[in-house]
């Protein structure tokens, strides 16, 4: 009986893992990028990168469109993932904007829009997951207005005004993620409320059901993003010091999203400011009195990177992704043989992309070959070039890929 009993459960654990996909998603401040030091940060956010390997990557304070860019040539070489970057989409008046980088071979960018505000608009990426049902994940990416008074939360609440005033159209059930530096102090604001509060068909959550007075609250230290350093002195004044205390920057999601007979869901325990071991309360990140499970290198890399700590959150898919070889169409270009190659790298072109320059750069941005698409085939000679990472782009399309030459 017991032997049948635990076969049973085997069965089960199998049948209902059965096409199963987690998509890993990280929001993160970067500040003032890339003016803010130390120069090495893209190497660093390389390395923090590397300890969770998101596959939606959500950022805010990017100050222009060739530091997006060099985040993706630059930050995501721990990984062979097919990593591209959403069209930039620059804040009107503003110098810091928001972006986002996802895995290609998982989604598929429908659309880009942006919210207008009175301060900084919020970016709107519209999804579809690359499964049989095409399943579709609106994404949203802000950056309210930032500092405590009045003046400052009736800004951030025309901010949250308008975005659900956008999400009036969208149809009960829809799947939403709201991601960002909220800069707010408390639940109470009238401008999470307001998100909170959602549409007459569609109610945001915070997943992690957190809510009250964040500021400066040791009840909430497990969960407070910002400030991860005591002072600003040693950043050139950039920054915000203090120590841990406030929850800024976090994730909402659509009832959708939270229901774990959707499509798309979110993992229960997933969500976590990524860094914070819960015992940091108006410290630095780095402290050696910060100690447990994220360890005193991965502390270290996010006190050099950014005042903020990002923000992490898992969706179980239950649907498989489709193969590669399923979607090939979809994708401009196609690394024929794989991104790993010794002496010829084979490519394949979308026929929109005949007469488009090709470029391949090496990892210092230097061009090192160029030509134009000629044929919807062609192999590059690359026997010459030393072995090492490469990136191949085409003109007019969004999408840098990474090859590597191993001779």
């Amino acid at each position: 009986m017991n032997k049948l009993i635990l076969l049973f459960l085997v069965f089960l654990s199998s049948h209902f893992s059965y096409g199963q996909t987690e998509i890993k998603t990280m929001f993160y401040n970067v500040l003032n990028f890339s003016s803010a030091p130390p120069r090495e940060r893209l190497d660093i956010l390389n390395s923090i990168l590397n300890t969770y390997e998101p596959d939606l990557f959500m950022v805010s304070e990017v100050e222009s469109a060739s530091d997006a860019q060099n985040i993706l040539d630059e930050s995501f070489r721990y990984t062979t993932a097919n990593i591209v970057q959403a069209p930039f989409l620059p804040n009107p008046g503003a110098y810091i904007n928001q972006t986002a980088y996802y895995n290609a071979d998982k989604f598929k960018l429908n659309s880009t829009a942006q919210i207008e505000t009175n301060y900084r608009s919020i970016n709107h990426y519209s999804f579809e997951l690359k499964t049989n049902s095409k399943i579709a994940f609106e994404v949203f990416v802000a950056h309210f207005k930032a500092s405590s008074g009045q003046f400052n939360e009736n800004e951030r609440l025309y901010e949250a005004q308008q975005f659900i005033k956008y999400i009036e159209g969208f149809p009960s059930g829809t799947n939403i993620m709201l991601a960002g530096d909220f800069n707010m102090y408390s639940s109470s604001e009238p401008a999470f409320q307001t998100l909170l509060n959602g549409t007459n068909t569609i109610n945001m959550l915070d997943p992690i059901n957190s809510l009250g007075d964040w500021h400066n609250n040791l009840n909430f230290t497990g969960i407070h993003t910002q400030s991860t350093r005591l002072s600003n002195v040693d950043f050139a004044d950039y920054g915000a010091g203090g120590g841990l205390d406030d929850r800024f920057d976090m994730m909402l999601i659509s009832d959708a999203l939270n229901s774990p007979t959707n499509s798309i869901s979110f993992i229960q325990g997933s969500y976590k400011a990524w860094g914070n071991n819960g015992n940091c309360f108006n410290d630095n990140i780095n402290s050696i009195d910060c100690a447990g499970t994220f360890d005193q290198e991965l502390r270290g890399w996010l006190y050099m990177m950014s005042d903020h700590l990002p923000v992490v959150m898992s969706l179980n898919v239950k649907e498989e992704l489709l193969s590669t070889n399923e979607f090939v169409a979809e994708s401009p270009v196609k690394l024929t043989n794989g991104n790993l190659v010794s002496d010829r790298l084979a490519l394949k072109f979308s026929p929109n992309l005949l007469s488009e320059k090709v470029i391949i750069y090496n990892t210092l941005g230097q061009e090192i070959y160029s030509f134009k698409v000629s044929s919807l085939e062609f192999a590059v000679d690359v026997s010459t070039l030393s072995s090492g990472l490469y990136f191949l782009k085409v003109n007019q399309t969004p999408i840098t890929q990474k090859f590597y030459i191993n001779h």
